[in-house]
């Protein structure tokens, strides 16, 4: 089977899969204003650390459930789905959110099916169409409109950090493109528990060697964050992650990836209850986006 066919929808979404979507994208819609928090309390790097290690711990139990499942022979791609999928991005965005709302953050991220389109095209065997050429550039306009001409509330002439949610968006198309092609047929627990199981250790080492531990204790506020973090391991990460997998896998990488259509409006709203902004650039640009990704999937 070439690789373009394994990016077919193997069959039309199901009322199943339409309910994963919205789910989804809920769950990691909240996760924006989750990173907004924990980032006032942990650097970048110890939220990030927190976060690989509260998933890795999550997912020992799941990965000795599902052991026999697991390939191992493609551990390359296992590790790739655990920094690719968590651990990069995951740095870019807390980051990023020291600077950009998380409204913004959200919007930005609704780029990933446009880079799992244009990744897929270029490296994974992807068929090209006229209509995924004026998507991604109708999606580019948005992401730029967003990024150099969006004013007001935390984001003002603040266009590396948003770069970075970008930047983000590409490690996460990376990751769909390799679950997609690289990891089809492996049960959805399987893959993420061992990704997480290969890195695990090595993240509990960045842990300690950045104080992350010290943290918790002398900040005023270090168990709260530890709550913030544990939501995004647990269920940003771990059960979002199985069932992302799961959902791609029962449809395609650019159906999952669609998550993005919901997901700003989620993150904007939540954030417009911890009282950000919601700016007419905000709202144009993501519009633009998400005209974009539809165009890009037809």
């Amino acid at each position: 089977m070439s690789n373009s066919s394994a990016h077919a929808e193997p069959k039309a979404p199901e009322l199943l899969d339409w309910m994963l979507l919205l789910g989804l994208s809920a769950t990691w819609g909240a996760s924006f204003i989750m990173i907004k928090k924990a980032v006032g309390i942990f650097t970048p790097i110890q939220m990030t650390s927190w976060r690989m290690v509260l998933a890795f711990l999550v997912y020992i139990p799941v990965a000795i459930a599902f052991w026999s499942k697991i390939d191992w022979s493609k551990w390359k791609y296992l590790i790739g789905v655990a920094l690719f999928g968590s651990a990069i991005p995951n740095f870019f965005f807390s980051i990023a959110q020291q600077q950009v709302t998380s409204g913004l953050a959200g919007a930005l991220n609704s780029l990933t099916p446009l880079f799992t389109l244009l990744i897929g095209v270029s490296f994974f065997g992807m068929h090209w169409s006229r209509n995924k050429l004026v998507g991604v550039g109708i999606g580019w306009l948005g992401a730029v409109l967003l990024v150099v001409f969006s004013s007001g509330g935390d984001f003002s002439g603040k266009a590396f950090y948003a770069f970075l949610c970008v930047l983000a968006t590409i490690c996460y198309a990376i990751n769909a493109n390799i679950v997609g092609t690289k990891l089809r047929g492996i049960h959805p627990a399987a893959i993420a528990s061992s990704a997480f199981l290969i890195t695990g250790l090595l993240f509990v080492g960045i842990l300690l060697a950045n104080d992350g531990i010290k943290a918790v204790q002398q900040h005023s506020d270090g168990m709260a964050g530890i709550g913030y973090v544990f939501y995004l391991a647990a269920i940003g990460t771990v059960a979002g992650s199985i069932f992302y997998f799961w959902l791609m896998q029962r449809t395609s990488a650019l159906f999952a990836t669609s998550t993005t259509y919901l997901l700003p409006v989620f993150a904007l709203l939540i954030g417009l209850l911890d009282k950000e902004q919601i700016t007419l650039p905000q709202i144009l640009g993501t519009g633009i986006i998400l005209t974009g990704v539809y165009l890009a999937r037809k």
